[in-house]
């Protein structure tokens, strides 16, 4: 078996860890396994209390590169300056310790001590997320001319994320209220 990709790996440990803290918060939630395409970017589908209805949940997994930010997702194109980049009802943003992303050292070592959740909203989420890449693309280069967005990390200052630090409640909320 080939080594996994630290972008695919640390994506299936996102989901893994998010399904785990679903269920430690008293959320039944439900991995999509091979129907992400059915399911609008969602990883994960959570009950509610009427089963015609699901909420749906998107991970985004990923290493802070500054250590007062948060990590969000890679930024697409320019057309990420234009719609909304999440659809699911809740984004988790789960950025893992620097040091343990970067070595690369999955061997039993990396833990939920190494992990920050984020739970947001959708549209917290896309505000954030657009806010950041707006102001990217507005920011000229040294030689003025116009950055390049595609591939680009996302982050936001840790402050603007506060509010949703292990906020697992307002899922919980939300299932309730549906």
């Amino acid at each position: 078996m080939s080594a996994l990709r630290k972008s695919e790996s640390h994506g299936r440990i996102g989901e893994a860890v998010t399904y785990a803290k679903c269920w430690m918060n008293g959320i039944p939630a439900y991995h999509t396994g091979g129907l992400r395409s059915n399911f609008a970017g969602s990883d994960l589908i959570v009950e509610t209390g009427d089963s015609r209805l699901k909420l749906w949940i998107q991970v985004k997994t990923g290493a802070p590169a500054h250590k007062d930010s948060v990590y969000l997702t890679q930024c697409a194109g320019d057309e990420d300056l234009h719609g909304e980049k999440f659809a699911a009802d809740f984004v988790v943003f789960v950025n893992l310790d620097a040091r343990k992303a970067q070595s690369h050292s999955h061997d039993g070592a990396l833990n939920f001590e190494h992990l920050s959740f984020y739970v947001v909203p959708r549209a917290d989420a896309n505000r954030l997320y657009h806010d950041v890449v707006t102001n990217l693309a507005a920011k000229p280069k040294r030689d003025g001319g116009r950055r390049k967005l595609g591939n680009m990390a996302v982050h936001v200052p840790q402050e603007q994320m506060l509010e949703f630090r292990d906020a697992w409640q307002r899922i919980e909320a939300a299932r309730l209220r549906t």
